[in-house]
């Protein structure tokens, strides 16, 4: 038995990107880089990073406003599987905004198609098709699709954990209410935004103060029979990069970061003792990626691009898409009772922070609160990393 880890990056994101010279890393690649590479029990655990879609030089214009090879980042995610998975490995999906995209598609990919047996490897485009297929008779319950995992795929592949930071359902295309996009993001759009009763463990940080239209975030709705599924969703102060990371100062996005290992360490995972620094050790031999969670870092703008403004602010709803599984972290809470000259970057604060759709949530009698602590940290100390990377594309 194996834990395969499947960290899937954001639009644009790349695992050593700067900000003139300081690294600026997202949530995904602090995760899979503090990951062990075996438990204290000697668990092997296999990561794969997947680099965001959009990095090569065209691909940062198709692929972020269109998202340009969606389809083939989910393949790619789903062939590290079929050529590493073993019969009782436990797997492990994690992503931030289109990576959580991605991720998230995969597990569906698994859930319906299952994990071929290495033998069929060429059959992932036809699977993929099949995965595609809408219609009732291909639904994962299926008796077609029972059959085709029976035909091809290993007996049982169950998704241990999903783990994402704010997912965006729409792709981000900043042109909503054109007919020919629109019929494009339904080419892309889940085939269920219903979490399978099959996966164990279900983790979604979501930005309280995100205001782009479409940017809106696809939650989780857990279905009736998922009596032993954890599912936990929780809205944290930032906008999408202040959840996800990717800024030079992401402390607020460290926040989300160490809540996430908190609760990924719960269903299993284990990571290593010295893995998120707060400041970086002495002689140091190189760049080391640091994590400072403050409740009361900066909070970035981020309808900062022409186009944006001239689209209507469009503040996200709290509590509406499945009350009983969401809650406001305790740390956006406390933002709310600070003076703005008290808080990290106040420079760039005219009023104070006091987000209309966290106030109204918390006034509902659905509202629930919670709490951020460290995660245990069970793993070995850091030594040389062993990682799968996705290979780089221009």
């Amino acid at each position: 038995m194996k834990r395969l880890v499947l960290c899937c990056d954001g639009t644009w994101s790349i695992p050593d990107q700067m900000d003139g010279n300081a690294p600026c890393p997202t949530n995904v690649t602090k995760f899979a880089l503090g990951v062990a590479n075996r438990d204290k029990n000697g668990v092997e655990q296999r990561v794969f990073y997947h680099r965001g879609i959009g990095t090569g030089r065209w691909g940062r214009i198709r692929g972020g406003a269109f998202c340009a090879g969606l389809s083939r980042d989910v393949q790619d995610v789903y062939r590290f599987i079929v050529e590493n998975y073993q019969p009782g490995d436990e797997l492990y999906f994690v992503g931030f905004s289109r990576g959580a995209f991605t991720a998230r598609s995969t597990a569906g990919f698994v859930r319906k198609a299952g994990v071929l047996r290495r033998r069929f490897v060429d059959l992932i485009g036809v699977s993929y098709d099949f995965y595609r297929n809408r219609s009732d008779i291909t639904k994962p319950s299926s008796i077609e699709a029972g059959f085709f995992r029976r035909s091809y795929s290993h007996d049982e592949a169950p998704i241990h954990c999903i783990a994402v930071w704010d997912t965006v359902g729409a792709l981000g295309i900043p042109l909503n209410g054109m007919r020919w996009v629109n019929l494009f993001n339904r080419r892309y759009q889940f085939h269920d935004t219903e979490l399978s009763s099959k996966v164990k463990f279900a983790f979604h940080a979501l930005a309280i103060d995100e205001k782009r239209g479409p940017f809106t975030p696809t939650l989780w709705t857990q279905q009736p029979n998922a009596v032993e599924q954890t599912l936990k969703q929780v809205w944290f102060a930032g906008t999408h990069s202040d959840v996800g990371g990717g800024y030079r100062n992401a402390t607020l996005a460290d926040v989300c970061l160490m809540w996430m290992v908190e609760q990924v360490t719960s269903a299993g995972l284990e990571f290593l003792l010295d893995a998120f620094p707060k400041t970086a050790p002495p002689n140091a031999p190189e760049p080391v990626i640091l994590a400072d969670p403050k409740p009361l870092g900066p909070l970035h703008e981020s309808r900062t691009w022409p186009w944006w403004r001239l689209l209507p602010a469009s503040p996200r709803t709290l509590g509406e898409k499945d009350p009983g599984h969401e809650a406001v972290a305790k740390a956006a809470i406390d933002r709310l009772n600070w003076d703005p000259k008290q808080l990290d970057g106040s420079e760039k604060l005219d009023k104070k922070y006091e987000p209309g759709n966290q106030r109204k949530y918390l006034a509902s009698k659905h509202s629930v609160i919670e709490t951020v602590c460290g995660p245990p940290q069970v793993g070995p100390p850091a030594g040389p990393p062993s990682r799968s990377t996705g290979a780089p594309r221009e």
